[in-house]
């Protein structure tokens, strides 16, 4: 029995043992596992962030392929796509992945994935969201180098301009010129019949139109009117650019065939041909849009837009300036950098210009400069001569000299229900001779203030009634005292009613013509150009100590990546 008792403890002893080592076994086995996995947990995380790094470097490097000569001449980043950015984003993620530096002889990535695939599936256009990313640039540039408050300077320039409201002065002016003018007719065809009645009884063959030839009858020439409207038809034979600009004039023509899109050119606006018939006024001004925008103030970022097309492309009034900034190395030029060599330095932007009236094309659309250029003026006159002719109304001694002619005229012709039609005609005629002298200021570089006084206006009625084209010159200025609207300050104006699609691309096609006569930039296509993309980008790697049974030992990744301007 006691031997029994014996063989029993041996073995619980012997079983007792064997319990330990197993648990100690399990244990381990625990242990290795959790660090084995905690060291694949972290080389996953650490593949995964090496891919991420990866995709926003070739993002980066991605966006670095802007158009140089873009960016150094008009600040802004232009990014062409050329049918090769897949290829480019791919190899450049496999380099900077690491995905083919793989051992040779295991065959495992340990900090690296494999590239499997990369395309872009977005992109941010320069029409995209109506143009918001351009403007959004164009905008960031002008306020880090104006300042942010240089709207409220443009606004502060222009005050007055929303005070006039002249698209409703036009339309005043050609209602009262078309009804005064209609019955004046009615009348002028009642009293010729009636004269023409009386003459067929008396015999006579002398027609009561024909005193507008000479004189009242008895008196000969001593009762001759000078009729101040002749002598400015006589001028307004020449077209306006001969009377303002004399023969200096830009030929040059826009090639739209080298641009990626085109919007349809404005309707052109008429010239004035004359003031002895009211109809000539009034078909002027009925098929011309002058387009003026009176609520300045709420433009917003508009104006900061239209600050940067009058700063940074040419005009007629400036016409040794330079379309966009041509960086040189010298000092006066208000750039330099040190840390460039002299043939690094962006120098060889020319500055060279598809066109001469650049401004004057985003208004108009005309691939011809000086049709651009004769709409600009147009306008411009139409907007000086209702302004002008505001200042006539509310002056009594001017009005009053008018209405002494208009009278006299109408009585030579024994019409005196023609003074009312006189007396209109000859004040749009003074108005708009002024309106001319006005324009050949601005064009020269001078100021004209919005609403004149005495001391700034020009013309006399007698020198109307003689002034000659080249007396224009002498005008022009005469009165000037630096203060005022420049031409520029209406171009302002003008821009404002520009639709904001054609602004834009009228704008992108000055860029992009000028590009074309930039070494380097001979292909540019704005309208291949992008601000910014988003891409994806799949990855696949090998487990190494731990794997998902479900993923035959592989690991995939997938990254979305963007990035813009």
């Amino acid at each position: 029995m006691e031997q029994c008792r014996n063989y029993k403890n041996a073995i619980k002893n012997t079983g007792g043992g064997g319990y330990i080592t197993v648990l100690f076994s399990m244990i381990l086995l625990t242990v290795i596992s959790v660090v084995l996995s905690s060291i694949e947990s972290v080389r996953i995380s650490a593949v995964r962030m090496r891919a991420e790094i990866s995709c926003a470097i070739a993002c980066e490097a991605f966006l670095s392929q802007f158009q140089p000569q873009v960016q150094a001449r008009y600040g802004l980043f232009l990014l062409e796509r050329d049918g090769y950015d897949d290829l480019f984003l791919k190899q450049f993620i496999e380099k900077n992945c690491g995905g083919n530096n793989a051992s040779s002889k295991t065959g495992v990535q340990w900090t690296s994935a494999k590239l499997i695939s990369a395309s872009i599936i977005d992109e941010r256009s320069v029409s995209d969201e109506n143009f918001r990313y351009l403007e959004n640039q164009i905008c960031d540039y002008m306020k880090i180098t104006r300042g942010t408050d240089y709207a409220k300077r443009i606004i502060q320039r222009l005050t007055g301009f929303t005070t006039q409201n002249l698209d409703q002065k036009k339309d005043l002016l050609t209602d009262n010129l078309s009804g005064i003018g209609s019955l004046s007719d009615k009348k002028k065809a009642e009293a010729e019949a009636k004269a023409a009645e009386e003459n067929k009884g008396s015999g006579s063959q002398e027609s009561s139109s024909d005193a507008n030839k000479g004189s009242t009858g008895s008196d000969g020439e001593k009762n001759k009117v000078e009729d101040p409207r002749k002598n400015l038809t006589q001028l307004l034979r020449y077209p306006i650019l001969t009377l303002i600009m004399g023969g200096n004039l830009s030929t040059a023509v826009l090639d739209t065939g080298s641009l990626s899109e085109i919007v349809p050119a404005e309707k052109n606006v008429s010239q004035i041909k004359g003031f002895l018939q009211y109809q000539d006024v009034t078909g002027s001004l009925q098929s011309s849009d002058l387009g003026v925008v009176n609520r300045i103030a709420s433009q917003g970022e508009a104006l900061l837009v239209d600050s940067y097309i009058i700063d940074y492309l040419k005009n007629a009034s400036k016409p040794e300036k330079k379309s966009g900034t041509c960086f040189s190395s010298d000092e006066t030029s208000g750039y330099s950098d040190s840390s460039l060599t002299d043939g690094q330095r962006r120098n060889t932007i020319t500055g060279n210009s598809a066109l001469e009236y650049e401004v004057e094309y985003i208004l108009s659309g005309n691939t011809k400069d000086a049709r651009n250029l004769e709409n600009t003026v147009n306008r411009l006159a139409l907007i000086r001569m209702l302004l002008n002719l505001a200042y006539l109304y509310k002056t009594p001694a001017k009005t009053s000299a008018v209405r002494t002619v208009a009278s006299a005229l109408a009585t030579v012709i024994l019409m005196p229900f023609l003074e009312e039609i006189f007396y209109l005609l000859i004040l749009a005629a003074w108005a708009y001779a002024e309106a001319l002298v006005d324009c050949k200021n601005l064009l020269s570089g001078g100021k004209v203030p919005l609403m004149k006084d005495e001391g700034t206006w020009n013309l006399s009625l007698n020198q109307l009634s003689h002034i000659q084209s080249s007396q224009l010159d002498s005008y022009a200025g005469q009165n000037s005292d630096d203060q005022g609207q420049s031409y520029e300050d209406y171009l302002h104006l003008l821009l404002l009613s520009v639709p904001k699609e054609k602004k834009y691309i009228r704008l992108l096609n000055i860029i992009e013509a000028n590009t074309h006569l930039e070494a380097g930039g001979e292909s540019f296509s704005a309208g291949n150009s992008v601000f910014g993309i988003t891409f994806n980008a799949d990855f696949e790697f090998n487990a190494v100590f731990a794997a998902n049974p479900f993923s035959n030992g592989v690991y995939e990744h997938h990254v979305v990546k963007s990035g813009a301007y």
